[in-house]
C-alpha cells in the first residue's frame, strides 16, 4: 500500500512506498541514468521527440535530461532507450524502465484521485485519467565547482505539468520553499517520493542524478461548473496543457504564470 502524508506547511507531500520500490529497481534506474549520460552527445541527440521538453534536452552547463513521452502506456517509448543506446539489446534497462514507470503511474493515480475526492469531483476522475499521459524523466545536473554557486536547478514551479514526482539518489539536493520563504532540504530515499510547489536542486558532490515522472493532460482543462458561483467566480479560461508547455518553452529562463496564460481579467 502507498501511504501519503500531507505537508501543507511545505507545499509538498511525502509518500511512503514500503516495498513497492525494491532496492534492485532503484539501483537499476540510477545505474542506467549514469550510463546513459556518459554516452557521446551525438548519440544522446538521437533520442528525439515532437513534444517540447521531451527527448534529449541539454541546458549547458546546468543540466541534461532525457524524457520519454507516454512511458506508462506505450512500451515503444522505453524501447527507444535500447534502440538508441544499446542496439544489440539491453533488456535489463528496458524492463526496469517499464516497471519503474508503471509504479510511479500507480502513485500518481492514487494522489490525483485524492485531489478529485477532496473537491467532491470523483465523477470527473475517470475522464481526466483517460487524457493523462506520463513522461519518464532522467536528469543529470552538472558538477559543482568551488568557484561558483551550488544551485544546480534554479528555483521554479512545474506549472506546465499536472504532477511532478522526483526521486533523488539518497542525497539532500532537492529543496522545498516554505510559505514563509525558508528553503528546507528534502532527503529522499529509495522508498520515498516528493511532489513540490516551489523547489530547486542544489548540487552535492558525486550525486548528480534525478529520476522521476511528469504528468500531462492532453485535452482541454476547465473548472467544473459546480465549483463556480457568485462567491467563487471563474478566474481562468479553459486551456490546453500542451499549448501551455509550448508557451513556456518559448521563454528563456523565465516562467509564464497560469494567470498570464489563461487568466480572466476583470
Amino acid at each position: 500500500m502507498f501511504a501519503v502524508h500531507s505537508r501543507s506547511t511545505y507545499g509538498c507531500f511525502v509518500a511512503e512506498l514500503g516495498n513497492k520500490f525494491p532496492l534492485e529497481l532503484h539501483n537499476t534506474m540510477f545505474a542506467a541514468a549514469e550510463e546513459l549520460f556518459d554516452f557521446p552527445t551525438e548519440t544522446k541527440m538521437k533520442l528525439t521527440s515532437e513534444q517540447v521538453f521531451h527527448g534529449y534536452v541539454a541546458n549547458p552547463p546546468v543540466r541534461e535530461s532525457m524524457m520519454l513521452n507516454n512511458a506508462t502506456s506505450s512500451p515503444e517509448e522505453t524501447q527507444k532507450l535500447r534502440n538508441v543506446f544499446w542496439p544489440n539489446g539491453n533488456d535489463i534497462v528496458r524492463e526496469g524502465a517499464n516497471s519503474y514507470a508503471k509504479k510511479l503511474a500507480e502513485l500518481d493515480k492514487i494522489v490525483t484521485r485524492m485531489v478529485f475526492e477532496s473537491y467532491g469531483l470523483e465523477k470527473n476522475f475517470d475522464a481526466h485519467l483517460e487524457l493523462t499521459t506520463r513522461t519518464l524523466s532522467l536528469i543529470k545536473c552538472r558538477e559543482h565547482h568551488e568557484t561558483e554557486t551550488n544551485e544546480g536547478i534554479k528555483s521554479h514551479t512545474d506549472k506546465q505539468y499536472l504532477t511532478t514526482i522526483l526521486h533523488q539518489n539518497r542525497v539532500r539536493g532537492l529543496e522545498i520553499k516554505t510559505h514563509d520563504g525558508e528553503w528546507i532540504g528534502i532527503k529522499v530515499w529509495s522508498n520515498d517520493r516528493i511532489q513540490a510547489s516551489v523547489h530547486r536542486v542544489m548540487l552535492v558532490e558525486n550525486e548528480r542524478y534525478l529520476v522521476g515522472m511528469f504528468a500531462f493532460h492532453d485535452g482541454t482543462i476547465h473548472v467544473p461548473e459546480e465549483l463556480v458561483d457568485e462567491e467563487h467566480p471563474l478566474k481562468y479560461k479553459p486551456f490546453n496543457n500542451r499549448e501551455y508547455a509550448k508557451a513556456q518553452a518559448t521563454l528563456f529562463q523565465q516562467e509564464i504564470s497560469v494567470k498570464a496564460f489563461c487568466g480572466i481579467t476583470t
